[in-house]
């Protein structure tokens, strides 16, 4: 057929303005839509956390994870086997509120001071264990002085003759004011200098230093137990030096006691001098008053008028105290009976108190359990007001033997202060000589009082000084530990697993989010919105084979790869409702994606149906087509749309059955120009005059040149090719982004070059999945494709090259 039989058929509609590149209007309306869309799901998809992914994503990284924790295991085990072994051993210690006393004297009342005060001791006694004083005592009973210590900070001891420096010399030496940066230098040369150049001291504090860090102090929980521990390299020595904590702990704290005692006593024996010297002068004084008065006797009976009146006045005095006293404790009971002493100190009362704080924090602890009309809770309250009514008959008992005293002695004052009304004038002027006596008689009493307590409690001390126990008391002995506590070889070597397999897997993690490839066939919906057609898993040539990877589909119809597309024909066959579209175009990105093996591995498959195909390799820049076939790239599509050749010279048959092929042909100078031309959609339309029911086009590369969006607005069917692992979403956004710019809206993708962990049934493999396989494990022939073409075409009717 002539170049100028392929003009357009009289039935075809006319070409729009502008020609094969004219957009077409209804897919123009939607590109602002799909943009927008396109930019949602994205943000919603980057907002989410797929645990799927990040499993895959371990799943993939597995070898490095396994290294990286590997690493870190080998790392623990070589600090864990460097570490110099340490002993620990413990002594537990009896902290008692206070010491028992063997002999007591009821002159004191101890008082619980409640668990604040309880807590705040046993605090304060588990500091004195981790105190200063205790470790260099311990130091020195022991003698773990370490006398070469200053060797150690041998560079904090200035070096010369030995002599120390005379501090006038160099305060009266005129010095020099030092600069800025010198005395920086200076104040941070102090901050790590000893204050001292004396090395004992240097080496002694270096001692108590490492003693105290060797030394762990821990109370036991909820009970008044100590547990003071001690690490050593020297199991032996870390026994001993946990002993000697507890013996030197408990020594201190009787010394401590001792001193106070010996202060004590020696405080009461000067107060007792100083209140003896005051009685005998009290004594001296109402003497000398006596003898001056010529008072002989207070309890003198010579005068009966006197004597008389002090009598009454005596009893008067005491009725009176004794009406105030009835009068106050009728009052404080009447107003006040709960905190009256005589009720307080009621036996009964006492019982029935303590019978109801029992059966009230039994009911308020069944209440938790209980309702409170449970018979057992309504028992409970009653037994409660029972208590609560002998408490009150008991009060009232107590009331009223109390006003009865004090009645009567309101009634006996009554009577004395009537008598001594009587008598009053007749005692005034004893009265006014007994006054200063009375003054003399007090001071003389309190004296003598003061030093009576004093003497008491001399003695007091005195006695109980040595004989007090000890708060402090030794539970458990430290023994010798018979393997090392430190390093614990399973718990490193368990945190170098974890710590491993984190820092594992956050490198995987971290290496998969700086990849911005295709990693997974889910990937292919989730980010870009199109249905994925097809999962080509990776596929390599036979060993010292050259034949093209596509023609599997034709040499081994039973692998992996021919039914990967064998699965992507059949969803091309349902993607519209006519079935498979007659026209498709493969394109991708970038080189090597896999574009012309799909292209090819279509048309065999639809070869394979009975379909007559037409493969078109429309990647002038580049073609690829005649490489596979293995056939001479001298003439083919370039040469059509250049208009010198006839197209039915340019179609060639192959050695598959019902596949034709148009090689691109030489490299045309700009292909674009000649894909704007009509001759290709002539072309395109009277392939079914040729006899061809299917068309596939291998087209070129979409980011970089235009070649592809000019193919596409004649084709409009497009398969998107991409590799997996490999090409990069952005390529692929910017590439989809190209064809919506143009109108085009892509039918899918297919993932090329996918691994098992790129499937969606990640976990198993694709050929034992649908039982492939067993052939090639039997050895079952393939069919050879030879060099060439490998039969004549035999034309279908006259004009039309073989199917």
């Amino acid at each position: 057929m002539a170049s100028n039989e392929l003009t357009p058929h009289p039935q075809q509609p006319p070409q729009p303005p502008g020609g094969a590149l004219a957009m077409r209007q209804g897919h123009a309306l939607q590109t602002a839509l799909l943009q927008r869309e396109e930019a949602e799901a994205q943000a919603a998809a980057d907002d989410e956390i797929d645990l799927r992914q990040i499993l895959r994503t371990l799943a993939k990284h597995k070898g490095m994870i396994a290294g990286i924790t590997l690493l870190v295991v080998l790392a623990a085990a070589i600090y864990t086997l460097r570490a110099t072994p340490l002993y620990q051993s413990t002594v537990t210690l009896q902290i008692d509120r206070s010491a028992q006393k063997v002999v007591g004297f009821n002159t004191d009342m101890e008082v619980d001071q409640g668990a604040a005060s309880d807590q705040l001791q046993l605090r304060t006694q588990t500091e004195l264990l981790k105190s200063r004083s205790l470790a260099e005592r311990v130091i020195d009973e022991l003698g773990l002085y370490k006398r070469d210590a200053a060797a150690v900070l041998g560079a904090a001891v200035p070096a010369g003759t030995g002599e120390e420096p005379n501090p006038l010399d160099a305060a009266n030496a005129e010095v020099p004011e030092p600069t800025f940066f010198a005395m920086l230098a200076n104040n941070f040369r102090q901050l790590f200098t000893p204050a001292t150049s004396d090395e004992q001291a240097i080496g002694r504090e270096e001692t108590i230093k490492e003693f105290q860090e060797s030394v762990t102090v821990e109370p036991v929980r909820n009970s008044r137990l100590v547990e003071v521990q001690v690490l050593n390299s020297d199991p032996a020595l870390a026994a001993r030096i946990a002993n000697q904590m507890a013996k030197a702990a408990i020594t201190v704290s009787l010394e401590r006691r001792m001193e106070s005692s010996v202060y004590a006593r020696q405080y009461l024996e000067d107060q007792i001098k100083q209140a003896k010297a005051k009685l005998e002068e009290s004594e001296r004084q109402i003497n000398d008053y006596a003898k001056k008065n010529e008072i002989l006797n207070l309890g003198d009976k010579g005068n009966a008028t006197a004597q008389t009146f002090v009598d009454f006045s005596a009893a008067l005095a005491k009725a009176e105290q004794d009406r105030i006293r009835a009068e106050a404790v009728y009052n404080e009971l009447r107003n006040r009976p709960e905190s009256a002493p005589q009720v307080l100190n009621n036996e009964a009362i006492k019982t029935y108190k303590t019978e109801k704080a029992r059966l009230e924090a039994d009911y308020a602890k069944n209440l938790s359990i209980y309702k409170p009309d449970f018979p057992a809770m309504v028992q409970a309250r009653a037994q409660i007001a029972e208590l609560d009514s002998r408490i009150n008959t008991e009060v009232a008992t107590i009331l009223g033997g109390i006003k009865a005293q004090y009645e009567a002695a309101k009634s006996q004052e009554g009577l004395l202060r009537t008598r001594v009304a009587a008598t009053r004038s007749e005692v005034q002027t004893v009265q006014d000589r007994s006054v200063d006596m009375s003054l003399l008689q007090r001071d003389l009493d309190t004296n003598r009082q003061i030093y009576d307590t004093l003497l008491q409690r001399l003695k007091e001390v005195s006695v109980t000084a040595n004989i007090a126990t000890n708060n402090l008391s030794i539970v458990d002995e430290a023994k010798v530990p018979l393997f090392p506590h430190k390093p614990k070889p399973l718990i490193n070597l368990g945190l170098g697993l974890v710590l491993g397999a984190f820092l594992g897997m956050l490198a995987a993690l971290l290496r998969e989010q700086l990849d911005d490839s295709i990693k997974h066939a889910d990937e292919v919906e989730s980010f870009f919105h199109l249905p994925l057609l097809g999962w080509i898993p990776m596929t390599k040539a036979a060993k010292g084979s050259n034949e093209a990877i596509a023609l599997q589909t034709h040499t081994d119809p039973r692998g992996a790869f021919a039914e990967a597309y064998r699965s992507m024909r059949t969803a091309l066959q349902f993607s519209t409702p006519e079935g498979a579209p007659k026209r498709l175009m493969v394109t991708s990105c970038g080189k090597s994606e896999g574009k012309s093996t799909t292209a090819l591995a279509l048309a065999i498959n639809f070869a394979q149906l009975g379909q007559q195909v037409l493969l078109i390799d429309a990647d002038m820049r580049k073609a690829s087509l005649h490489k596979s076939l293995r056939m001479p790239n001298d003439k083919g599509l370039s040469n059509l749309l250049s208009g010198d050749v006839a197209a039915e010279s340019l179609i060639q048959p192959t050695a598959i059955a019902n596949l034709s092929v148009m090689l691109a042909g030489p490299t045309p100078p700009d292909p674009v120009e000649l894909l704007m031309g009509p001759k290709l959609m002539m072309l395109l339309d009277k392939a079914a005059e040729f006899g061809f029911s299917q068309v596939i086009i291998d087209g070129p590369p979409l980011l970089g040149i235009a070649d592809a969006i000019v193919l596409g607005n004649q084709i409009q069917h497009i398969i998107f090719a991409v590799k997996a692992a490999e090409t990069k979403k952005s390529s692929i956004k910017d590439g989809l982004r190209r064809l919506r710019n143009a109108g085009l809206a892509p039918m899918g993708v297919v993932l090329t070059h996918a691994r098992h962990e790129h499937s969606p049934g990640y976990g198993y493999g694709y050929e034992s999945y649908y039982g492939y396989g067993d052939d090639h494990a039997a050895g079952a022939k393939r069919p050879k494709l030879e060099p060439g073409l490998a039969r004549p075409a035999t034309p279908a009717r006259a004009g039309t090259p073989a199917a």
